[in-house]
């Protein structure tokens, strides 16, 4: 499967790779993207399979994310590439790095752990799959029906970042929600893969998060022992949004270290 993409940066700079998490898109990383082409990397920002504009596939688990990633470094003649991860782009970051390990220079997994956690998200993407989006004209009248389940106006906001119109007007979900939902145990799981990696690795999450980093490091700790940890006080689960001059500023130090 071929990913969508965007580039930011010279081709003869270092490379690093930016995977987003569940109903993201490469869109939601262009300021961090930027910011990083601006320090001097060739910032490559992607969408995973049933998300954004890359096509759909009934399969979405972290073995078929990982083998989309790797194609996706041959296809470019991407190499000595660093890697990073959000949530289950985070996720699908680590499978990579342990199934074909030397393909990244450095690994930073934001905000999520090599664990299970709860499938509270499937509640939420069979919502948006319920929602008959046909019937409305504007995107605040489809904000109004959300908000009967979505208090938080930044989610309904990282949310309606995947409505699209189509030719004939109508709004439509550009992420494959019957795909997600039919995977979820996959995508809140972490599969069994015997290996260790030696990649040099940074965990960095917030303090505030629902993930919980730190309540695993143990746990990372066997599965990635050249681990480093950077927690960002007052903080939850969209670190680079909520604190992006620290998260650039943890990021580039770390990348930038031999």
């Amino acid at each position: 499967m071929r990913l969508a993409f965007s580039r930011f940066g010279e081709h003869n700079a270092s490379n690093i790779v930016i995977l987003h998490g569940l109903l993201g898109s490469k869109r939601n990383w262009f300021g961090v993207g930027k910011a990083l082409s601006d320090l001097g990397f060739n910032v490559w920002l992607v969408d995973l399979r049933n998300h954004g504009d890359t096509e759909w596939n009934d399969k979405h688990t972290y073995f078929d994310l990982a083998e989309d990633i790797k194609n996706f470094f041959k296809e470019h003649g991407i190499e000595g590439s660093a890697l990073i991860g959000h949530s289950m782009g985070g996720k699908a970051a680590m499978v990579l790095d342990k199934l074909h390990q030397g393909l990244v220079s450095k690994l930073v997994v934001v905000d999520i752990a090599p664990v299970t956690y709860s499938r509270n998200f499937e509640n939420y993407l069979k919502v948006l799959l319920s929602i008959d989006l046909g019937i409305f004209e504007s995107r605040p009248e489809i904000d109004s029906m959300l908000s009967k389940f979505f208090k938080e106006i930044s989610f309904r906001c990282f949310l309606m970042q995947n409505l699209k119109l189509d030719d004939s007007k109508s709004y439509y979900w550009r992420v494959n929600l019957k795909s997600l939902i039919k995977n979820a145990v996959d995508i809140s799981e972490f599969p069994a893969i015997n290996s260790v990696s030696y990649t040099d690795t940074l965990f960095l999450y917030g303090e505030s998060s629902e993930y919980r980093v730190a309540d695993h490091i143990d746990i990372i700790k066997e599965h990635f022992p050249l681990s480093e940890f950077a927690p960002l006080k007052k903080a939850g689960h969209w670190v680079h949004v909520e604190k992006p001059t620290k998260f650039l500023e943890i990021v580039t130090k770390f990348l930038k270290t031999d």
